[in-house]
């Protein structure tokens, strides 16, 4: 009997010892991945993207641009650029992609100046030029995109009420997560996710996929890199919420059922009208993202078209198919700023 005793708490004794030091291996792993995912000004070198945006649309004269410094409501400072028409326009508000900034989005600007729109376009927290604060990736971007909002509505060539939000992959999520405000009229979101923890799950999927090719014995274990990815992504969860006070995953495809009462007071309607673009192709917010995103919209009857261009990868539609991806965001715009659509651009095919 004693021996089976001693047997028992050896047993036990190492069991515990084992699941101590997996525990410990496993808040390593999710504090690494944590620092790395926050840390700002930090750029994912191994992810590939197949971004592509305009490149032959002139900038306006240099009179016509103006650099913008503000806060937002956590008092973190941000940068940003306002291009300005000669006369009131609808404004669009550009929104960068995670590791990116507004940089990249110049030619983008640049092509909506060229139809008639202003556009302000500025760096999300943690990214280029705004302040050196950690980033999420969504929840605490939404906080950028309001102070970026009230900012555009307070410049004299911005038409009160005709605010456009023009997002991509991280931006058009942070478009659909900010609370419905009354200055804006319709969301354009290139490549959304629908849900983040499943996108930095596939980050982590990919790292150790990398770790398992470095030998036999790894290798052996690649069966378990799906389990242990979603095991990392909740460690990670746990250890961004103590470490930051917040959560990490953003849901915009919750979104629509969150706002649904402060659109009926704001707008005095149901919802803002969605401009949904994502890529057949793309392997980094596969497709399946934006699907949920439209289904969600559907159950709650939220005004959304969808623009899908099979073949396309992550914010590759306008790269794709340029004259078919100008078409339809301009039909679009023009459905919802009725005879506040620029002009000169209302003929469209």
């Amino acid at each position: 009997m004693a021996g089976n005793q001693r047997l028992a708490l050896r047993l036990a004794t190492s069991t515990g010892i084992l699941g101590l030091t997996v525990t410990s291996g496993l808040a390593m792993v999710a504090n690494h991945l944590v620092d790395e995912f926050s840390r700002p000004h930090n750029h994912l070198h191994d992810m590939t993207f197949t971004w592509g945006l305009p490149q032959d649309s002139e900038e306006p004269p240099r009179t016509c641009q103006r650099s913008l410094l503000f806060k937002t409501a956590d008092g973190t400072l941000l940068c940003g650029d306002f291009w300005a028409q000669p006369c009131s326009a609808p404004t669009i508000v550009l929104c960068h992609g995670y590791r990116t900034s507004r940089s990249y989005l110049r030619a983008a600007a640049a092509l909506q100046y060229s139809l008639g729109y202003n556009v302000f376009f500025f760096d999300f927290r943690g990214h280029g030029d705004s302040d050196s604060v950690i980033t999420s990736a969504g929840n605490a971007e939404v906080r950028d995109l309001e102070a970026a909002l009230v900012v555009a509505s307070r410049q004299p060539e911005t038409l009160p009420g005709k605010i456009i939000l023009y997002g991509f992959s991280m931006g058009a999520a942070v478009a659909l997560l900010t609370p419905p405000h009354s200055d804006v009229v319709a969301i354009i979101a290139d490549s959304p996710y629908a849900r983040s923890d499943d996108i930095i799950r596939r980050i982590i999927q990919y790292r150790l996929m990398q770790v398992s090719n470095r030998g036999p014995l790894l290798q052996s274990l690649r069966s378990l890199v799906p389990v242990l990815s979603w095991t990392v992504m909740i460690a990670c969860t746990v250890v961004f919420r103590l470490r930051y006070g917040f959560g990490v995953v953003a849901r915009p495809d919750t979104s629509f059922k969150r706002w649904k009462a402060r659109a009926r007071t704001v707008l005095q309607q149901h919802s803002l009208p969605i401009l949904l673009i994502h890529g057949g192709d793309d392997t980094f917010i596969p497709i399946e993202h934006a699907r949920q995103i439209a289904a969600e919209a559907k159950a709650h009857d939220v005004p959304l078209e969808t623009f899908f261009v099979e073949g396309a990868g992550h914010c590759g539609a306008y790269l794709f198919d340029p004259q078919n991806y100008h078409r339809t965001i301009q039909q679009f715009l023009m459905r919802y700023l009725g005879n506040d659509f620029p002009v000169q651009h209302r003929n469209i095919g």
